[in-house]
């Protein structure tokens, strides 16, 4: 059986474990960079959680449809959006099984905040890229975002993010165990006495810069450029937390 993941039991609290509030008006600008740059008129935010990016390019009046495949993270979002008259729609949907109707209809995709990373092996990852060209228009571009795995030595632990929102307190951590990548997830609920912890563990393969570009080549993207953030002000480097790769569908 498949243990429960963190994201599934509380989607609910995911603002509040990824500090969302607080990482609005940043990631505001790396939006509007990413529409200053690329000019879309329709996006698809493939794992889009809570739907704030979605959420942002829509409010440009930009068409954005937000994918997810945990259906409790869609009602969360759903919540936040749904009435908010925005051009804005969320699907249920899995990276590696997009929808044929969703062929050659987008000018953009953006795949962020690790998210590739819920794919967990190498042939959904081809699948997944596979994918992406499929539904992407003539010329249309793909940015992907994942945390450089590859900076990580066998065994060592790299913290990610700790926030606390009302006396819960959330910590997560990546591991690197050979070419497994796992992902941990800590809660903390201090609200009771004794405090209550779980912790969640979500296993996946090291997907590296190099195996991430492999694989977006392999599917048939062209001009593939890589970042050290979303503004793309900062060339890649080994030693970069994150990876943004820029990717094209050949017209």
């Amino acid at each position: 059986m498949k243990p429960v993941s963190f994201f599934d039991k509380y989607a609910s609290e995911y603002d509040w474990l990824t500090n969302a509030h607080a990482r609005v008006a940043g990631h505001t600008k790396e939006v509007e960079a990413l529409i200053e740059r690329f000019s879309p008129k329709r996006v698809l935010d493939a794992g889009c959680a809570t739907g704030l990016t979605a959420s942002l390019f829509a409010s440009n009046g930009i068409d954005a449809v937000g994918l997810d495949r945990s259906r409790d993270m869609l009602i969360a979002a759903e919540g936040k959006y749904g009435s908010s008259g925005l051009p804005l729609q969320f699907r249920e949907g899995h990276f590696e099984s997009l929808p044929k109707s969703m062929d050659s209809s987008f000018d953009l995709i953006v795949c962020l905040a690790n998210a590739i990373a819920g794919v967990e092996s190498k042939g959904n990852l081809k699948k997944s890229v596979d994918g992406f060209r499929r539904v992407l228009k003539p010329g249309g571009y793909l940015v992907l975002q994942a945390l450089n795995i590859a900076a990580l030595k066998d065994r060592q632990i790299m913290p990610v993010k700790t926030t606390e929102h009302d006396g819960i307190m959330y910590s997560r951590f990546l591991e690197r165990l050979g070419n497994t990548s796992v992902l941990y997830v800590i809660r903390i609920d201090t609200r009771i006495s004794p405090a209550q912890a779980e912790l969640f563990r979500h296993e996946t393969v090291c997907f590296t810069p190099d195996l991430l570009v492999q694989a977006i080549l392999g599917a048939g993207f062209a001009g593939v450029r890589k970042y050290a953030d979303l503004t793309m002000s900062k060339r890649f480097s080994g030693k970069a937390r994150d990876i943004v790769i820029v990717a094209q569908r050949p017209r």
